[in-house]
């Protein structure tokens, strides 16, 4: 099995026990030193513990949906659209493994905004196929 192959299996682990909400098995694919980022809102989380804490405790009755993967080597990216009551988000995820574990996670949220004027005519609006966000 390739480096890439055993990086998707870990990835795609990561993902499905987070949906399932399965915190021992969350734990068991988290490197114990694992580092988690939010570079919109400068936070980071260090370590296992503290990281299963985090999702353990984050509020509302939440689903998400892993809509992309994406995986070279020891690193990979998703897309997920997370709902939250009525509120749709998509978020964007970077992982690195080491040694079979998800050792860096890197989370962007990104929010919906209006387009700039100026380029009506190049354009079309609608919903995204894949990945939504409310109140747009």
């Amino acid at each position: 099995m390739s480096e890439t192959e055993r990086t998707r299996g870990v990835a795609q682990q990561y993902f499905e026990t987070m949906r399932d909400r399965d915190w021992d098995a969350f734990g068991q694919v988290l490197a114990k030193d694992v580092v988690y980022e939010l570079p919109q809102t400068r936070e980071l989380i260090s370590g296992r513990e503290k990281y299963l804490a985090f999702n353990r405790e984050y509020p509302g009755d939440w689903q998400l949906t892993l809509t992309r993967l994406l995986v070279d080597g020891q690193s990979a990216a998703g897309s997920m659209n997370f709902t939250v009551g009525d509120q749709e988000l998509v978020g964007v995820v970077f992982l690195e493994v080491r040694d079979g574990l998800v050792a860096r996670v890197t989370d962007f949220w990104p929010e919906p905004y209006e387009p700039p004027a100026g380029r009506e005519h190049l354009v079309e609006r609608g919903l995204a196929k894949v990945d939504r966000l409310s109140g747009c």
